[in-house]
């Protein structure tokens, strides 16, 4: 299985089979993949759009609802615009410079994801109201999570935006 290959795509594409192959995240991709990096933004710049996504989950209800309100959008802004950066920063930040971002970052992104999913669904659409930010525990995980996130990127990473910059 670790060395099969179709078009050009080797079969590493899920989590279980990148660790029962022993490779690390994005070490098998395929030739579109490696271009597609390379037209990415440099690794700083990777990083700082990642911390800007975490900033208004790390922001208390208020200033959330606040943030989304004057733009008319939905609380679900708030995770589209980190399910956006989650999926190619770690990724391309690994591929980069390996080891940049911490164990630590990449299991606090991971859960941040695990809750929103859990969150997610048609049966918890009011999870996803201003008034579910101010009383759902999830939420309230979410935002502690994000917080925490951004204290590692801020390690001498990149500076961290404020809210009021955003």
């Amino acid at each position: 299985m670790c060395d099969r290959a179709i078009h050009g795509l080797t079969l590493l594409d899920t989590k279980e089979a990148r660790q029962a192959c022993g490779a690390r995240p994005g070490a098998m991709r395929s030739d579109l993949q490696r271009e597609a990096l390379d037209a990415m933004p440099d690794v700083p710049t990777s990083v700082l759009r990642l911390a800007e996504t975490l900033v208004m989950p790390a922001t208390s209800a208020d200033e959330q609802v606040a943030w989304a309100d004057p733009h008319r959008w939905g609380v679900d802004e708030l995770a589209l615009d980190f399910d956006w950066a989650n999926r190619w920063v770690p990724l391309e930040v690994d591929e980069r410079s390996p080891g940049l971002l911490s164990p630590v970052l990449h299991d606090l992104l991971q859960r941040i994801d695990d809750r929103l999913l859990e969150l997610s669904g048609q049966a918890n659409a009011d999870r996803w109201t201003p008034e579910g930010l101010t009383v759902d525990p999830g939420w309230a995980d979410i935002r502690h999570l994000s917080s925490q996130a951004l204290t590692e990127i801020a390690l001498d990473l990149v500076a961290i935006p404020s809210p009021a910059d955003l």
